[in-house]
């Protein structure tokens, strides 16, 4: 077989990095929320170096948006680490979200329930750009769109024995779900990656209605790490590098195309006591 070339040989080596990581916390941590949160770590650390500093990562937080709406707790938050108000610690506003990723150690037909209620949080929180008086008027005078914060979910494994099994977890109508979507143009897209590194990948976009589906096949190479499966009732072979290759790939292609909110206003986060001023007028300096 001919020989890989150098971006094989990198993201087989982001593979073992990752399932080493993962490996070691699985056999030295006593409790399954402990490995659970180890096993988000071990991804971020992945996320942290393929992506530019300008994307941070944050593990464990919470997304708000102006309206007082929060999400359940996040596993990991993408967001604009240019802007991003450190004083904010944990908590994300919106509209400097790109997306967030719910990590399961070993995805299950209850689990990925439990997931897609976290996504779904997100999706119910407000992103529009229409904050303070300004934005609504720029947002309407140049058509401005902000686009919702994609949502994903990452697992390492998945009880699922066939391929059809896991699919069936995550129907199409989960991207509608939340806050509804405006069809002006351009539309606001709600997309929704998984990926099993045993089973294959699902992508769900709001903009097409179409659910994609694919299954990472090991090549002779590969069959040392790959995991079996069944698909459309045959036995094949899963190359869990493939698997992760295509969701770092996704995730990039998703920060680098979001629509962030154009104006990101903080005052619009506080209370009326907080953000009323008396205005005492200016002075003209005669100098």
């Amino acid at each position: 077989m001919k020989d890989r070339n150098f971006l094989d040989h990198y993201f087989l080596s982001v593979y073992n990095k990752l399932e080493a990581d993962a490996l070691l916390f699985n056999r030295k941590l006593p409790h399954s929320v402990m490995i659970g949160t180890e096993n988000e770590v071990a991804l971020a650390n992945i996320l942290r170096d393929f992506l530019p500093p300008r994307f941070g990562i944050e593990v464990s937080g919470i997304v708000i948006d102006h309206l007082g709406g929060k999400s359940k707790q996040c596993d990991i938050i993408i967001y604009d680490a240019n802007i991003f108000p450190k004083y904010f610690r944990k908590v994300f506003p919106i509209e400097i979200v790109y997306g967030v990723i719910e990590v399961k150690t070993n995805l299950s037909s209850d689990k990925s329930v439990t997931a897609m209620g976290n996504l779904e949080s997100l999706f119910s929180l407000d992103f529009h750009p229409e904050l303070t008086n300004y934005w609504i008027t720029q947002s309407k005078k140049k058509n401005l769109k902000a686009q919702p914060p994609f949502g994903a979910i990452f697992a390492y494994r998945s009880e699922a024995r066939k391929f059809e099994t896991f699919m069936n977890w995550f129907p199409f109508s989960y991207v509608l779900r939340g806050i509804p979507l405006s069809k002006e143009s351009p539309p606001e897209i709600r997309s929704l990656t998984i990926v099993a590194l045993d089973k294959g990948i699902i992508e769900i976009a709001s903009s097409n209605r179409h659910v994609h589906r694919q299954v990472p096949i090991a090549m002779e190479d590969a069959y040392s790490r790959s995991f079996d499966t069944i698909v459309a009732g045959k036995k094949e072979c899963i190359d869990p590098a493939k698997a992760l290759l295509f969701f770092l790939e996704s995730i990039w292609t998703s920060v680098s195309t979001h629509r962030l909110h154009p104006g990101f206003d903080i005052r619009s986060y506080m209370s009326y006591a907080m953000d009323a001023f008396l205005d005492m007028g200016g002075v003209k300096d005669t100098d």
